[in-house]
């Protein structure tokens, strides 16, 4: 196997091969490297990009930070099962000056007041029955009324915010269990959710290096805006269970499972397909469950995907609802509250190839798309930087990275990340109205330089420019739920 190395962005000579390393260090360790190329052997494999966080999950069936191109197959084990996961940027009418690390802590309290305590816990933003039917096949717009927005949220959100349902399908139950569409689990705790690695980040606009795009989006130094990283929510993880096998499903849920997905699959659908095709695509962990796009199946996993994703652009509304409540009551009595976009990093979905169709599975990976602003983010004290897509850049780099994580992992294990002047706020909360403060600490920003060798890749490419940079000045996290 060969493959076209990009090391700091520069190329090497490429010779053969369906494999594309984009790497700002050394490169990936030889399991990864080889676990790689496996992947890139496969028949119906097209091409497999790996991008510069690249990195390994336990719960996790292939590499984050990765695009795998399939032609004629699709594979649900090349995403996350938490598909549409996903970043945005909201840009405000406010300046850094005045805005005290108590006046952030209040912003943060206010909008975590609103989360749920437990996973049937409701609040000012959970969706009823019709609320989600909506969702699923609508996406985005299905809600936007719901939480009060007008008509430019959507188009601010890649796909305009809504992915079709292929059809043909006569009720949402054929794809999706009654249980799932009724049951309040799957629609209570919407637009919330801080643990783990998600959060919600108040930045401001540090430099700029793209004075003309940075001012089209309505950025410039001073600038404060407000970052995210959630979803997809509790719908979407749950129905993909139902369809495949996933490393991801925690050993004591496996059982419960497989009980639904024998009255889902078996008497409740009444289906056609023979019980052993039914074991080995919903109920065998295989590692890679290929679906022909056309067949029965593949056209209801492509029901199950597009239900799923749309589920997580409506969940992220509910995180703009939120963002713009919480300044209404804390930071501004008419604040002003844009998407600048919102960007999916787990998706599965259908794009023009130059000789027909290919299926593109982004596992914390964005799709890059020229003239769209690319947010690669940083750490809760290292700053993130927006770029911009451009046109002609190498055809093999079509994602990017979400993140810099691993990388600045490397640098903080190595001593590297240096201090800066300014210092960011981070509050650590559990859920609810009246939770107690976990943890408030004053820390000093870190230097950006690992999420610039990241870019760095990606601009030598001749696939993203530098827009602005952004520096965190304070962070919410919050914990209870899963």
């Amino acid at each position: 196997m060969s493959a076209a190395i990009v090391s700091g962005g520069l190329a090497e000579p490429l010779t053969q091969g369906r494999l594309t390393l984009l790497s700002c260090d050394d490169g990936p360790p030889p399991p990864l490297r080889a676990r790689l190329e496996e992947l890139a052997e496969l028949p119906f494999v097209d091409h497999v990009l790996a991008l510069p966080d690249l990195h390994q999950k336990s719960n996790a069936e292939v590499p984050s930070s990765l695009t795998i191109t399939t032609r004629g197959t699709i594979v649900p084990e090349y995403t996350s099962v938490a598909i549409n996961d996903g970043m945005g940027v909201v840009v405000t009418d406010l300046e850094e000056d005045g805005l005290a690390p108590e006046r952030i802590a209040a912003f943060f309290r206010a909008v975590n007041a609103s989360s749920a305590p437990h996973p049937l816990g409701t609040n000012r933003y959970s969706l009823s029955a019709g609320d989600l039917a909506r969702a699923l096949v609508d996406g985005a717009a299905g809600v936007a009324e719901r939480y009060g927005f007008e008509r430019d949220v959507p188009p601010a959100m890649e796909s305009g915010g809504r992915v079709r349902v292929p059809g043909p399908i006569r009720s949402l139950d054929e794809v999706v269990p009654r249980a799932l569409l009724t049951s309040r689990a799957a629609r209570s705790e919407m637009g919330l959710n801080f643990g783990g690695n998600h959060f919600l980040e108040i930045q401001v606009v540090d430099s700029v290096e793209d004075s003309a795009t940075a001012s089209r989006w309505g950025l410039a130094p001073g600038r404060v805006v407000i970052t995210y990283h959630l979803g997809p929510g509790p719908f979407g993880g749950t129905l993909l269970h139902f369809w495949t096998r996933r490393a991801a499903l925690a050993g004591a849920r496996v059982p419960l499972f497989f009980l639904a997905k024998l009255w889902f699959h078996g008497a409740r659908r009444g289906r056609a397909a023979s019980l052993g095709r039914a074991w080995r695509l919903h109920f065998r962990a295989n590692g890679a469950t290929t679906y022909a796009p056309l067949d029965p199946e593949g056209v209801r996993i492509r029901q199950a995907l597009a239900m799923a994703t749309n589920f997580g652009f409506a969940y992220r509304v509910a995180t703009l609802a939120a963002i713009r409540d919480g300044l209404h009551e804390t930071l501004s009595s008419a604040p002003g509250v844009r998407l600048l976009c919102d960007i999916p990093h787990n998706s599965l979905a259908a794009e023009r190839g130059e000789d027909g169709p290919l299926w593109v599975a982004r596992h914390n990976a964005c799709r890059l798309e020229p003239g769209r602003p690319a947010l690669v983010a940083g750490a809760h004290d290292v700053p993130s930087w927006l770029a911009v897509g451009l046109e002609g850049g190498d055809r093999r780099v079509h994602s990017y990275d979400h993140g810099a994580g691993q990388v600045i992992a490397r640098w903080r294990s190595a001593g590297r990340l240096s201090p800066q002047r300014e210092s960011t706020l981070r509050l650590w909360l559990g859920r609810g109205p009246h939770t107690p403060v976990r943890s408030l600490e004053l820390l000093p920003v870190r230097g950006s330089e690992p999420v610039e060798r990241v870019i760095d890749c990606f601009e030598r490419c001749g696939s993203l420019a530098r827009v602005a940079r952004l520096r965190p000045l304070g962070t919410l996290k919050n914990q209870g739920m899963p």
